[in-house]
């Protein structure tokens, strides 16, 4: 997310106060609205603009804490706000505590308040990115206390204490002390120091934002490349694979046709050549079907009798197709055999046995 372009929605510090919004574009306020926050927020929130949420001061505790100078940062926050709860007079299980990023404050607020205004937020069609008391836009000063004016409630902020005006115990407080007021600028300023780098979020824990289930455009993007490139890769092999059996097929039919030269001199073709060949092995006896039609007949007759195996099959010189069928019975081969002619074929068979007792039938199959 961008920290130069969001929205800061101030929660009302009064009831009857009307919810208000700034427009941050380039780390400069764009604009403001006093008006309903929903109808001004929905015309421009996106994905990729943060919402910082500004609750009252009053509902948001500050609590210092004095921590050993060689903690780590993560050490630092986390007995920062264990010791923030155990000081506290409340229930400590009813409260939520987050430590500042300087790790040495410790903002606490009841958990109720933060799912409070968690939900209100929602109500006007945002789900905020961070979450924060108006007394942290506030810096803290290096003397004394300064005074401001942010959406309505007056705050004062000293060195290690921050709360609205209004509170009883900060008349006294700051009585013999120099309270220095802000202008508007400096106000201004200091939202948009928060705004790109927030102090506290009181979105932690577990009231921290869930992270979006999707995956973002550039993910896709990536992943269609991708895809995109192994479809090409497959697409080359592919053409690869064609072009190295169309020229395997090419080498073979070369081959055909030389070696058909020595029958046929004038063959060039090697479709042709066989076509020529079938021809005269037809003439020489093998018939109108040459190999392919009395094999074909011997296999179709072999299907009505599982027993019966083909142990050699073989086209002779007489142009005819040659086949020896073994069986453990004759009553199978003789199966055969009486398919192949009601199939139209004429055979011949001479029958033997093996030394292990089957029946062994040498069979020639022509037209």
């Amino acid at each position: 997310m961008s920290t130069e372009n969001g929205f800061v929605l101030f929660v009302p510090s009064m009831p009857d106060h009307v919810p208000v919004w700034w427009k941050i574009i380039d780390g400069q306020i764009d604009s403001r609205s006093g008006a309903a926050a929903r109808a001004g927020m929905e015309a421009g929130v996106s994905d990729d603009m943060p919402v910082m949420l500004v609750v009252p001061s009053s509902s948001v505790t500050m609590r210092r804490v004095d921590l050993p100078a060689d903690m780590t940062p993560a050490q630092a926050r986390t007995v920062a706000a264990r010791m923030a709860r155990e000081a506290s007079i409340e229930d400590s299980d009813g409260l939520h505590t987050v430590p500042a990023r300087d790790g040495g404050h410790v903002a606490v607020a009841a958990r109720s308040d933060v799912a409070h205004y968690i939900a209100w937020a929602r109500e006007q069609g945002v789900d905020p990115d961070v979450m924060l008391p108006a007394w942290a836009l506030i810096a803290e000063p290096e003397v004394g206390f300064v005074r401001a004016q942010l959406n309505g409630e007056d705050i004062i902020r000293g060195k290690d204490i921050a709360a609205s005006a209004t509170e009883p115990w900060m008349g006294p407080l700051t009585a013999d002390e120099q309270v220095h007021a802000l202008n508007a600028d400096d106000v201004d300023h200091m939202v948009l120091s928060a705004f790109a780098a927030p102090p506290i979020n009181l979105r932690a824990g577990e009231f921290a934002k869930p992270r979006k289930s999707g995956v973002d455009a550039s993910y896709l993007k990536r992943l269609a490349m991708w895809a995109a490139f192994i479809a090409l890769a497959t697409l080359l092999i592919s053409l690869a694979l064609i072009a190295k059996y169309h020229w395997s097929a090419s080498r073979l039919d070369a081959k055909t046709v030389e070696a058909a030269r020595s029958v046929l001199p004038a063959a060039n073709d090697a479709k042709l050549a066989e076509e020529e060949l079938d021809r005269m092995l037809s003439q020489r006896g093998a018939g109108g079907f040459g190999f392919t039609g009395p094999a074909a007949g011997l296999m179709t007759a072999m299907q009505g009798a599982p027993g019966v195996s083909l142990t050699t099959l073989s086209r002779g010189d007489d142009g005819l197709v040659h086949a020896t069928l073994a069986s453990a019975r004759a009553d199978d081969i003789n199966k055969v055999l009486l398919d192949i002619q009601a199939a139209d074929y004429t055979i011949t068979a001479t029958s033997s046995a093996d030394p292990g007792g089957r029946v062994i039938a040498q069979i020639t199959v022509m037209p």
